[in-house]
Parts: structure tokens; C-alpha cells; sequence
């Protein structure tokens, strides 16, 4: 893994280690706030590393940084919810529509719609939001989760 790889992985890890929350409304709230913060100090590193996926250059290397922090926010989600309220969150497909979720919010910053403030003032909202949708998918779709 390359050094950007390697440290925005490192740093990534470390926000949902330091991330405050007993539950998984409480957690969600926190990442999205702490994630606007993350996402605005590493612009570069991840503007680099895009840069790279748009010319296919190091694509292993970026899927495998990517979904080693895909599968350690699900771990966290696990131990926040051990009677699997939310769980999809369990699996690797709820935390991908989680991350496209939170990476949507990204998005929108970088294209001027939301600041950082905006961002960080309405997280409570997206949580709830977000939650609202975790709790109504139902359990019927195991057949396509993945078992990793």
C-alpha cells in the first residue's frame, strides 16, 4: 500500500476508534460530524489517490485500502449492536450504503452546496435519517450478504 494509502487508512481508523457513542444513533451522529473534519483535512491525500483511480493506476491498491476501512467500521458497528438491531450494518453491503451515504454528504461540500459548518450543524438530522432507514430493511435479503 502506498504511503497516502496507508496514512489516510491509519487516519481513518483512528476517527472511528476516537468516534463517541454507546449506540449506533449515537456513533452514526459522530462519524458524520467527525467525518466532514476528516474528509476536509485529508483533501489532498484523497484528491491524489482519485486522481490515481480516474487514471486506473494502483486500482488493488486502492480496493484493498478501501475496503480494509469498509470492514473495520462494520466491526465497530457489530459491537455497538450486539442484538442486530440495524443489522445490515453487520454486513458488508449495509456499510457500503452507509459509506455512500456519508461519501453523498462528502460530495456535496466539495461541490459548494454544504460547508463544513452547514455539514457539521445538520449531522444530528442525516443521523436520524440515516438510522430511520437502517431500522426498516428487513431481513429478507441475507441470501445476498456477504459472509467476510
Amino acid at each position: 500500500m502506498n504511503e497516502n494509502l496507508y496514512r489516510l487508512t491509519l487516519d481513518y481508523e483512528e476517527s472511528i476508534d476516537s468516534c463517541e457513542g454507546k449506540t449506533v444513533p449515537e456513533f452514526i451522529a459522530n462519524f458524520i460530524y467527525g467525518s466532514m473534519d476528516y474528509n476536509k483535512d485529508n483533501f489532498d491525500k484523497l484528491q491524489e489517490e482519485m486522481s490515481k483511480q480516474a487514471q486506473n493506476q494502483e486500482p488493488e491498491e486502492f480496493k484493498r485500502a478501501f475496503d480494509e476501512m469498509l470492514l473495520y467500521l462494520r466491526d465497530k458497528f457489530i459491537e455497538l449492536d450486539p442484538n442486530k438491531e440495524y443489522w445490515a450494518l453487520h454486513y458488508r453491503e449495509g456499510v457500503s450504503a452507509f459509506i455512500a451515504m456519508i461519501d453523498g454528504l462528502v460530495i456535496q461540500y466539495f461541490s459548494g452546496l454544504y460547508s463544513v459548518d452547514d455539514l457539521k450543524e445538520r449531522s444530528q438530522l442525516f443521523a436520524d435519517i440515516i438510522v430511520r432507514g437502517f431500522v426498516g430493511v428487513k431481513e429478507h435479503h441475507t441470501d445476498v450478504m456477504s459472509r467476510d
